[in-house]
């Protein structure tokens, strides 16, 4: 995954933990490195002091083996194995382990000086100390060197130990770090997603600035996201400014020539003139209702985020209403139109013109699409889930195959060229006006094998004025 694509939590966590990582293994080495020189320096000091305590006791007894209860006394305090030896003058054995490393060539041996060095004995590394004393005594007269090897074990246990107890405090400190770093991180990260919420809570109409209050590092993106939104909403209401406008503007003509057609259809003699006015006329006043349609749709969405006169709508009076205004068409077309359902008291608050536009595309689309001698039902539910309010329309049509369902909302989708003046518009009016109220549209099968269109719409507040009418 490229960098830049990665979660941002990540990318902070990273550049708070990399950096701690290769910071601690610093201080860790240091701190080895450090109880390193520490144990070598008590462990030299110590071996140093044997050196000198085996000297004396050499000296003192003319160059006898140092008394077992008098070393043991010296080494007291250490798990190491000691060993020593002690050259007199021309290098001869006086006593001690005679097969003890040899003192390097490289390193010349001063009197009185320390030399320290590391070998092998026994198959063990070991630590060496050698020193050199000018004896002038009875028994030994010149140089006296004394060899003193310490196994490494001591010295390995304080350093790992060191280096361990180190070890846990920084994976403390780096666990308690990486704690805060996260909640630092995460209350950082907060106002992003915060903004994330108010974006995702807005449906796809809001184009509202974002008035939130955010930290300085982000009121650069939502200034240039405002900015963005402020364009979308002039972009969008040209874009329906001019399909209002254009819609109206042919009204007008488009109404005076489907006028002179049907005069003119009247008038024609010849069976060629009449056809092709019938043809004229019937493009007009598909053009007509496409024009009409265009308009209802712009109409809709310039009122999608509030109307100008919202009230409260009786739904059912409403409904009952527009369907006896459809019985003598639907007669006239061999329909069976009915209504079923309360028709009082279902109460939503909108736009009635927007509202009567919407049912009125559901019956006029069931009368094109349905066979003649269908039954076509308007029908208001009272009981719907706890705060809405439902509408349907059902017929016995052909209905809509399941997979092609989503698709007939979008725009100029017509799911048959055979019926005439259609224009693709009437379930995208009827689901904006649906949405533009707080509610949904849906499609199922009726229980002839039509369709049903179902809408759900919220169901408004009691009117206070008409509770205390009633009590």
């Amino acid at each position: 995954m490229i960098w830049a694509e990665r979660s941002l939590r990540r990318r902070l966590l990273a550049w708070a933990i990399v950096p701690g990582i290769l910071l601690s293994a610093a201080i860790l080495y240091e701190a080895y490195i450090s109880a390193r020189e520490t144990a070598d320096s008590l462990h030299d000091r110590f071996i140093v002091g044997l050196a000198l305590g085996i000297s004396e006791q050499v000296v003192a007894t003319g160059g006898d083996l140092v008394p077992e209860s008098t070393f043991e006394l010296m080494t007291a305090g250490t798990e190491d194995e000691i060993f020593y030896r002690v050259s007199g003058p021309a290098s001869a054995f006086l006593t001690g382990y005679q097969d003890l490393p040899e003192i390097p060539a490289d390193q010349p041996l001063e009197g009185g000086v320390p030399l320290f060095y590391n070998a092998t004995y026994r198959g063990e590394p070991v630590r060496v100390v050698a020193m050199s004393f000018l004896v002038a005594e009875r028994d030994i007269n010149g140089w006296v060197t004394v060899q003193v090897t310490q196994t490494r074990h001591g010295r390995q246990q304080v350093i790992t130990e060191s280096v361990v107890r180190a070890g846990i405090r920084l994976v403390l400190l780096i666990c308690v770090a990486l704690v805060f770093a996260w909640i630092g991180i995460t209350q950082g990260l907060a106002p992003l997603k915060r903004l994330q919420q108010a974006i995702r809570r807005r449906s796809y109409e809001d184009l509202r600035p974002i008035t939130h209050p955010m930290p300085q590092e982000i009121r650069d993106v939502v200034a240039a996201i405002n900015q963005l939104l402020a364009r979308l909403k002039v972009s969008i209401a040209s874009q329906e400014l001019f399909i209002a406008n254009a819609s109206h503007q042919l009204r007008t003509p488009l109404a005076a020539l489907q006028a002179q057609s049907e005069l003119a259809l009247r008038e024609a003699d010849s069976a060629e003139a009449k056809e092709s006015l019938g043809k004229i006329l019937k493009a007009t006043q598909h053009s007509s209702r496409l024009a009409n349609q265009l308009l209802n749709l712009a109409r809709a969405q310039h009122d999608r985020n509030g109307p100008e006169h919202e009230e409260r709508i009786d739904v059912a009076q409403l409904a009952a209403e527009l369907t006896g205004d459809w019985v003598q068409e639907a007669l006239a077309k061999r329909f069976d139109l009915g209504f079923e359902g309360p028709t009082r008291g279902l109460w939503v608050e909108g736009s009635p013109t927007l509202v009567r536009e919407m049912l009125t595309n559901l019956i006029d689309n069931a009368l094109r699409y349905c066979p003649e001698g269908s039954a076509i039902t308007v029908r208001t539910v009272a009981a719907g889930k706890p705060g809405q309010v439902v509408l349907e329309v059902e017929d016995d049509g052909p209905g809509i195959p399941q997979d092609k369902r989503s698709a007939v909302f979008d725009r100029f989708v017509r799911l048959s060229d055979q019926v005439e003046g259609g224009c693709g518009l009437g379930l995208a009016i009827v689901e904006e006006i649906a949405e533009r109220h707080g509610g949904q549209v849906a499609l199922h099968t009726a229980p002839s094998g039509g369709l049903l269109v179902r809408i759900l719409l919220p169901e408004a507040p009691a009117d206070p004025a008409m509770a205390r009418a009633t009590s």
